[in-house]
């Protein structure tokens, strides 16, 4: 007895030290350091360089993409949109996860500036049957203050779901928040706690305000007048076949080995505005031109999207990420603006997007397959040669 769980401790031990291995390795990159002197087409081609390796390594699979200007200056497309092996084009559209409550902020942001609804309005005014939400007010819901529970953390919610083989819709979420049991997790404005129920809300808000759906809505207000043609809201109730090269996640069947199977959109996915927007990285290049120039909303109106976020006490919210400090503002990490960034992850889905508004440059990583922190450090390390662009001659 004592023999065979000395076994199993060990067989216990061995292999969580494989994993640990595995997972060592999967965040390992390829060297990679240009000198600050080195000219832009240098740069450039040494980062394609990079690329191949990362691509030989099978450290990435997806888009990457630097503008400045407006102006592609870098493209590269790496691997497949799909476990069958379709390969990835400039048309392929990826799910940007988190980094689709940009979008929903700005259409607050959009409606608040047309007088359609302000950012003090209270949750309830515009979802009433939201009884547990006293003090919840659209800017609560903006900066993740709201102390409102995160649906896509429950485990409760989720097998509800799969025993009722159903998918979650904006109408269940609000049942679900009505429960007993999901009341305040603080007074709101006291904390910061990232929510994605924080944006599912705004979006219903969106929707209920406008009229149009939330898919609608975002299509006609943003991608419509932008010629973003290869954008669109998308999730397992809306827009199924909207887009015409779709990339879909994928992952190995045992983690790090085997053939690949679909790793996409789950049952919480019947819902949109904190994820399941869909982009390519050429028009999230037409969206960094439309911010910069105020194309949609006046440039001085959208600057409250890179304000830092505040508690009620008047406190700068601050996070730790990776090691990190970041001030998140809306939809964008601030601290070091003007350069903002925005990541994004769901599903098999990683992505990272920066954008430096002093030099008018853009970067954007796009990842159907992708490890989130390896595709962050990836990001990470483009974004600091970017840093330098204006060194070289």
């Amino acid at each position: 007895m004592k023999l065979a769980l000395i076994s199993i401790i060990a067989f216990v031990v061995f292999a969580f030290g494989i994993f640990l291995v595995l997972e060592l390795r999967a965040l390992i990159l390829p060297e990679f350091d240009v000198a600050k002197t080195t000219t832009l087409p240098e740069k450039l081609q040494s980062l394609g360089g990079w690329i191949d390796r990362l691509e030989q390594a099978d450290k990435f699979n997806g888009a990457i993409l630097i503008a400045q200007k407006g102006e592609i200056v870098f493209e590269r497309y790496v691997g497949i949109a799909d476990e069958t092996g379709r390969p990835i084009t400039p048309k392929t559209s990826f799910n940007l996860a988190s980094v689709s409550k940009q979008f929903t902020a700005f259409a607050i942001l959009l409606l608040a500036h047309e007088g359609r609804l302000s950012r003090d309005d209270l949750l309830t005014k515009h979802i009433p049957e939201l009884k547990g939400a006293d003090g919840v007010t659209v800017n609560h819901l903006l900066s993740h203050t709201s102390g409102l529970h995160d649906y896509a953390l429950d485990h409760g919610l989720a097998k509800r779901l799969k025993e009722k083989d159903t998918v979650l819709t904006p109408a269940d979420l609000i049942a679900w928040l009505g429960e007993a049991d999901q009341g305040l997790k603080f007074h709101p404005g006291e904390k910061d706690e990232y929510s994605n129920t924080n944006y599912v809300l705004l979006a219903e808000i969106i929707a209920r305000v406008s009229g149009q759906s939330f898919a609608d809505f975002i299509h006609s207000h943003v991608f419509e007048p932008l010629g973003m043609r290869h954008s669109a809201v998308v999730n397992k109730a809306v827009n199924t076949d909207a887009l015409e090269d779709r990339a879909y996640g994928f992952r190995k069947r045992f983690l790090y080995f085997g053939p690949n199977v679909a790793h996409d959109l789950n049952r919480m996915d019947g819902v949109a505005g904190d994820g399941n927007i869909y982009a390519t990285a050429r028009d999230l290049v037409i969206w960094d031109r439309a911010l910069r120039d105020g194309a949609l909303l006046p440039t001085e109106v959208y600057k409250q999207a890179y304000v830092p976020v505040r508690l009620k006490s008047g406190e700068v919210v601050q996070e730790s990420v990776l090691g990190e400090t970041i001030q998140p503002g809306l939809g964008w990490n601030v601290q070091d603006f003007p350069i903002v960034t925005s990541y994004g992850h769901w599903q098999a889905f990683s992505n990272f997007y920066w954008r430096n508004m002093q030099d008018d440059t853009v970067l954007v990583l796009l990842s159907n397959s992708g490890v989130f922190l390896r595709t962050a450090m990836i990001g990470e390390k483009i974004a600091g040669v970017l840093e330098t662009l204006g060194d070289g001659k």
